[in-house]
């Protein structure tokens, strides 16, 4: 039997114990399960076959890393639309320079107010960096959409498929 001082510690909204369990042996309370990751379909990511990335891999990566010399290679895989992994990366692409061209529009116009030698520059490094993290993510063979303007480019280019 307990005493008094070891009742007080025991919360009133707590069910009783089971039936001769002892303070060592009471089962815990059921506790769903934690829940399941997000599978790639539900992260935004779009899912192609190994033999896909691997066929499409070099097209793609060439169209972020050309872009640092300023080549448009996006337009080959464009064009060409014969994978669907670099398809993919040049319709994210496109979107990247959709929002360069619009950055440096509107940063332009505004410079006459000051606020456009903030624009630019923020617009610039955003870009630079989804470069790099889309070139990174071919590199690995993954097909996710970039910060903030892929998922655009997979909603505004639906309609360009592979042939």
């Amino acid at each position: 039997m307990m005493n008094n001082d070891e009742n007080n510690n025991i919360p009133e909204d707590l069910p009783p114990p089971p039936e001769g369990a002892t303070p060592g042996n009471i089962p815990p309370p059921d506790v769903p399960p934690p829940p399941a990751p997000p599978t790639a379909s539900e992260a935004g990511e779009a899912s192609f076959s190994p033999e896909e990335i691997e066929a499409g891999k070099t097209f793609a990566i060439l169209t972020y890393a050309l872009s640092f010399v300023g080549l448009p290679f996006f337009l080959v895989p464009l064009i060409m639309r014969d994978n669907d992994f670099s398809l993919y990366h040049a319709k994210q692409f496109l979107m990247l320079v959709i929002l360069g061209i619009t950055g440096g529009i509107i940063g332009s116009l505004t410079s006459v107010i000051c606020i456009g030698f903030i624009i630019l520059p923020v617009v610039s490094i955003f870009c630079l960096v989804c470069v790099v993290i889309g070139l990174i993510d071919t590199i690995n063979g993954r097909a996710k959409p970039l910060p903030l303007v892929g998922k655009y480019g997979v909603d505004w280019f639906k309609g360009l498929t592979k042939k």
